[in-house]
């Protein structure tokens, strides 16, 4: 007798599947009509750091830290003026001040540059970039220019890199910006960069270098120098972190026009000038932006911000407290960003919100808590100072100094003057990013291959000076210029008074004639003291056999979240 048709196997296994196709049918359909509110789970808060803990057994007065391990961590685009221990009004970094609370912290830290590693080069080398020669992405720190990380080496520590900042931990001329490749041969600051390393990991664009954390458990009996570089505040703003909290901190009922942008990226916002988005390729068609508009940018690199923030505290809980009190913590920005204070989002200038930072040290051998130093010190000072503290041999010919003094007293100079240097000018570097348009590229490639240029500044606690040396050729060359068809006409010569003005909106130097003299005449003895700034470019070197790991290449991280192209340069 033949078998029915619906006992056979096959046959019973089909029916089940449609019947469970139904069910879900129904289930969608009952959901669209009884919609379920489902719980929003937030994510877990970082443990809270026992910050007495972090002291060493004979904590004192002193700074003097012999044989301690650092921990670096360096925040690129970092606006210190947008955590609420600086006086901003949203809670976007509250781990951030509590080391506030419990460290040091030196409320005008002044960089040198606006570009990642130019500015993050006079760091390490204690110099000015054209001291340095790093003066340029394509740029190859001289074999005789000392460099911080080789004399941590020197110095018999285990030193490590581990970095989301594509811009120093990559060959740029072999990276993938988003389809569109830097097409320069030689642009590979990571060469330099690597130097002096055990380890040198790039661990994926613009993410949160998490591999630090087990590092650190894993490692953190031995002697170290761990240096953490993170991208992850970088344009895209806030496309880090989690989805579910990215609007934390934007506009209520936020509805302008770029409600519905993908992105907070560079194909945006490098076509937003003076309150207007301007069609690509067409300067002639644009939209006015609105003051909610504005503030809608700001509030997602507030989220990035709180992002950044929430890793840092769960690398500070993860540090065990043994491992603690002989580590010396140092966080600094490498340079901020222009979040529409002078008509764009970026950094393209040297006004305090790119150049004005913040440096936050934790030194388990000195008893010193919420100390706030006012007066402003150099970041070419920090690796004298650190090597002074750590009792290492200073670097030979650097253009900084310690301020182990100012650290140990809490009070600096008055009378301090900070130097800076605009180079190169910003279109230097996105010209040889693959997908520009081509009449930008072309009619600037002649001017900013014959020598590199750009301004000078200084800065004291009240004034600050620029000096528009490049104002020409930028006027030929202005992506601002590009994309809007509006000229850039600069004055030789901008003062602003801080105290006044700390936004740097009203030029005085006419009517201040009496403070400008003083300060220009200050200016040009620098400029004349610095070494002409020259182009060179870097091609690739072959890896000797038998080299160490970190023969300057970068090494991939083994993270789940090493993924991702790196979207665009500095």
């Amino acid at each position: 007798m033949r078998r029915s048709l619906f006992r056979r196997p096959e046959v019973v296994l089909l029916l089940a599947l449609n019947v469970l196709v139904l069910v879900g049918i129904g289930v969608v359909l009952w959901g669209r009509m009884h919609p379920v509110e489902l719980e929003v789970i937030e994510p877990p808060e970082a443990r809270a750091v026992d910050w007495e803990q972090r002291y060493a057994s004979d904590a004192g007065d002193g700074v003097d830290c012999a044989g301690c391990n650092v921990l670096m961590v360096s925040l690129d685009i970092f606006r210190p003026d947008h955590m609420p221990c600086f006086g901003y009004g949203k809670p976007t970094a509250p781990h951030i001040c509590d080391m506030v609370e419990h460290g040091v912290t030196f409320d005008n830290f002044i960089v040198h540059a606006y570009q990642t590693p130019v500015s993050q080069m006079s760091l390490f080398t204690g110099r000015y970039p054209s001291s340095s020669g790093f003066v340029s992405f394509a740029s190859k720190l001289s074999a005789d220019v000392p460099y911080f990380p080789e004399s941590m080496k020197a110095g018999g520590y285990n030193t490590v890199a581990l970095g989301s900042s594509f811009e120093v931990m990559t060959d740029m001329s072999n990276a993938d910006s988003g389809r569109r490749s830097f097409t320069r041969q030689g642009l590979n600051p990571g060469l330099s960069f690597g130097r002096g390393f055990d380890r040198f990991v790039f661990t994926g664009n613009r993410n949160l270098p998490t591999d630090g954390i087990t590092w650190l458990q894993q490692h953190g009996h031995e002697k170290f120098f761990l240096w953490m570089i993170l991208g992850t505040l970088h344009w895209p703003y806030g496309a880090q972190g989690d989805p579910a909290q990215r609007t934390m901190f934007d506009p209520p009922n936020y509805q302008g026009v770029l409600a519905k942008e993908s992105s907070l990226g560079f194909e945006l916002l490098s076509h937003i000038y003076k309150g207007r988005l301007y069609e690509p390729e067409d300067p002639t068609r644009s939209v006015p932006l609105e003051a909610s508009d504005a503030a809608y940018i700001n509030s997602r690199y507030d989220f990035g911000l709180w992002t950044v923030d929430a890793f840092i505290g769960e690398l500070m809980a993860a540090i065990p407290p043994e491992v603690m009190q002989n580590t010396l913590i140092v966080l600094h920005g490498v340079h901020g960003e222009d979040l529409g204070e002078h008509g764009y989002f970026g950094h393209y200038d040297v006004y305090d919100t790119e150049v004005r930072s913040t440096l936050i040290v934790l030194n388990p051998k000195h008893r010193a808590s919420g100390v706030r130093v006012k007066e402003q010190v150099q970041g070419v000072d920090l690796t004298p100072t650190l090597l002074d503290v750590l009792g290492l041999p200073a670097l030979p010919n650097t253009d900084g100094h310690s301020f182990r003094e100012v650290w140990s007293t809490g009070k600096g100079d008055p009378e301090n003057t900070s130097y800076f240097q605009r180079i190169p000018l910003w279109e230097d570097i996105f010209r040889h990013k693959g997908g520009m348009p081509q009449l930008f590229v072309s009619k600037v490639a002649d001017l900013l291959d014959a020598r590199v240029v750009g301004d000078t500044g200084l800065r004291t606690l009240r004034w600050k000076l620029l000096h528009r040396t490049a104002r020409a050729v930028e006027a030929e060359v202005s992506w601002w210029t590009y994309v809007s068809n509006l000229p850039v006409r600069r004055s030789e010569w901008e003062l602003y008074d801080l105290l006044a003005d700390p936004t740097e909106q009203h030029n005085v130097v006419a009517d201040r004639a009496d403070v400008a003299e003083g300060l220009k005449q200050r200016l040009l003895a620098w400029e004349q003291a610095l070494p002409e700034a020259k182009r060179e470019t870097v091609l690739p070197l072959p890896v000797p056999s038998g080299a160490p790991e970190a023969s300057g290449a970068p090494e991939a991280s083994g993270a789940p979240e090493a993924s991702g192209a790196p979207e665009a340069a500095p």
